[in-house]
């Protein structure tokens, strides 16, 4: 029986079809991807969805969880929707063993699989959130997204975090470890078929697919708690222990910077700690961006 995790530099890894995915999937990862999902939904106060749901009142709506993770953005659709049916989707087997009865989870599911066998035409809602990394044709994903909603009504919405550093103060040096991290990061993952670089071609891509009604919205995630903004102030504290205390740092560097320039574990962690001596530094202003798109299938394409 193939063991379902191995080890590698001091993280876990899961082993379905090993190498599919560069990024742990151990406990330090589920509480990172915790953190993120109170992020979002808590301190940047999104809402579980913005894209609409349900235009019939009689209907039973469909939602899909595109790569769940933990699983706790499907669970709180399915507290928010009980007369609904919410589909998680995943690789890997990290969700709670308690969860409502409308809910399920699909494990292991690799959506990068030519044909899915999920129900075409038949989901109102398909959510997929901090897919970058996991992707490797955009065009691909989103015309099985597309072939899966209702015609009409069905909406994708998606949220994903460019981590380029940005700074509106000048009080990022052109030459920080930050602005660093992130470049050996884009460079590394740019070897592989699956780039961790946010895609800046997303409107384009959505439209090609056939949808229509696009929306974006930006919102400014700052690398620690440094704004004097409330919003953006509690944003970056997540943020920070997102990528600090929860070895988010770590979790998105050690398969890239080992497996495609060959650093070894001593010289990551060297490297990581100047990293993280500028993200705790309250003087740099710097942030990321997040990204929220919804579409729409149209009735006709």
């Amino acid at each position: 029986m193939q063991q379902e995790w191995y080890e590698e530099n001091g993280r876990w890894y899961h082993a379905w079809q090993k190498g599919l995915y560069m990024y742990p999937h151990d406990e330090e990862e589920r509480h990172r991807m915790d953190v993120y999902h109170n992020l979002f939904y808590d301190k940047a106060g999104l809402s579980l969805h913005s894209a609409r749901l349900i235009p019939e009142v009689a209907h039973r709506p469909r939602i899909m969880d595109l790569g769940c993770g933990t699983g706790f953005w499907a669970i709180d659709m399915g507290e928010q929707y009980p007369e609904g049916e919410v589909l998680g989707l995943d690789l890997a087997n990290l969700q709670p063993a308690q969860i409502p009865p409308n809910v399920r989870f699909q494990i292991p599911f690799n959506f990068e699989t030519p044909y899915w066998s999920l129900g075409q035409d038949s989901w109102d809602l398909i959510h997929m959130q901090m897919l970058c990394g996991s992707v490797s044709s955009w065009s691909n994903l989103y015309a099985k997204v597309f072939s899966h909603l209702r015609p009409g009504f069905g909406c994708i919405e998606q949220l994903e975090i460019d981590f380029e550093p940005r700074c509106d103060d000048g009080t990022l040096p052109r030459d920080s470890y930050l602005r660093q991290w992130y470049n050996y990061l884009v460079q590394a993952t740019d070897q592989t078929p699956k780039t961790i670089r946010y895609s800046h071609n997303t409107r384009q891509a959505l439209s090609q697919a056939g949808f229509t009604d696009i929306s974006e919205r930006v919102i400014k995630a700052p690398y620690r708690a440094w704004s004097t903004d409330p919003t953006a102030f509690n944003i970056g504290n997540f943020h920070q222990t997102a990528l600090d205390l929860c070895e988010g740092l770590e979790a998105l560097s050690l398969g890239p910077f080992s497996r495609v320039f060959g650093w070894s574990k001593q010289e990551i962690d060297g490297f990581l700690g100047g990293v993280r001596g500028e993200i705790r530094n309250r003087s740099i202003h710097a942030y990321a961006n997040i990204h929220v798109w919804t579409a729409r299938r149209p009735l006709a394409r």
